[in-house]
């Protein structure tokens, strides 16, 4: 999960955010595990596009997660592209490849807007083929 908070139009966002396994519940997110870290970029559309085009809230995604090993150096990691929409319950970005274990990996991950308490966040499920 990373938040995403902050953006402002037409912006480019690097992103070095660290990732969390556990329950959503407000009460057990800030004492969840942390599994790993996010790089990369998210990038918003400018307002110099029509309403209509704004309105669709589109916004590339290019993003590494490096997961964690267990106190050695990290090497497995999973790389992303694609758009997210935000106007939308659930968009679909593609894994294009990674390191270690993930050698090679194919796949999409689904990315949800959730709110836990007052912070948004981007809930990200992963498929590989």
């Amino acid at each position: 999960m990373a938040t995403f908070q902050g953006l402002e139009s037409g912006s480019i966002t690097p992103t070095d955010e660290q990732l969390i396994l556990g329950s959503l519940n407000p009460l057990v997110i800030h004492t969840s595990s942390l599994f790993g870290k996010a790089k990369g970029v998210y990038v918003k559309r400018s307002n110099s596009l029509s309403v209509d085009d704004h309105a669709k809230g589109e916004h590339m995604i290019a993003m590494t997660v490096i997961l964690a090993n267990n106190g050695g150096r990290p090497k497995d990691s999973l790389r992303f592209f694609g758009v997210h929409r935000i106007t939308d319950p659930e968009s679909h970005i593609d894994v294009i490849g990674g390191t270690g274990k993930f050698q090679g990996a194919n796949g999409y991950a689904t990315v949800k807007n959730i709110t836990v308490s007052i912070r948004n966040l981007l809930l990200i499920t992963v498929y590989l083929s």
